[in-house]
């Protein structure tokens, strides 16, 4: 049974760490590939380009169900993955940067508002526990209706996505720390108000 390990947003990771590639593992390029995307990286959102590595027997079924199932990718995206890729990453730390210095306003913004959750270690969501009496469908509905936030409600994700909400760190800092006042308003936890 082949391994197919979904490392798309690998490279976005905090607090001076490295993600562990599932083809680090002994053996792992006998048994599997990993797949990674262009979107966030690169900027490349909307234009459903990535790739696989690692065993090319997998690779290349991967490449023969591509080729019946979807159309091939336009040659001006193709080439544009190509050079991003192969120039400096400079950008791509940068990126990075970006997002963390993001995820730290948003969970600082949040800790004064008296909700607290786990500091993401990567990506650019972070994950939010839904306020008693409320679940995740609910929690977004209300955040949508009443503080004109909008969120992804857990139990989208899965069983185990029930109970949390996911925001992004895609919009700039202070429109995050909007966010968080906008939440502060409803009144849902107990805390300190940001003025």
């Amino acid at each position: 049974m082949p391994i197919v390990h979904d490392f798309a947003y690998g490279s976005i990771q905090f607090d001076d760490k490295k993600p562990i590639s599932f083809l680090q593992s002994n053996h792992a390029k006998e048994v599997g590939v990993e797949l990674f995307s262009m979107s966030k990286l690169y900027n490349m959102a909307g234009w459903r380009v990535g790739f696989a590595v690692g065993n090319a027997q997998i690779v290349a079924m991967l490449e023969e169900l591509q080729d019946h199932y979807h159309c091939s990718i336009f040659g001006g995206i193709q080439k544009a993955a190509e050079v991003a890729l192969n120039s400096d990453q400079n950008t791509v730390n940068e990126l990075v940067k970006l997002y963390e210095s993001r995820r730290n306003t948003l969970i600082d913004a949040a800790k004064e508002i008296g909700w607290t959750t786990l500091c993401p270690s990567g990506s650019f969501f972070a994950w939010f526990p839904v306020p008693e009496g409320h679940t995740s469908k609910s929690f977004s509905e209300l955040l949508l209706e009443e503080a004109h936030i909008v969120c992804a409600p857990g139990d989208g994700f899965g069983e185990y996505g029930e109970g949390y909400i996911r925001l992004g760190l895609l919009a700039e800092a202070d429109v995050l720390t909007e966010a968080m006042r906008r939440i502060d308003k409803l009144g849902l936890f107990k805390r300190k108000r940001i003025k």
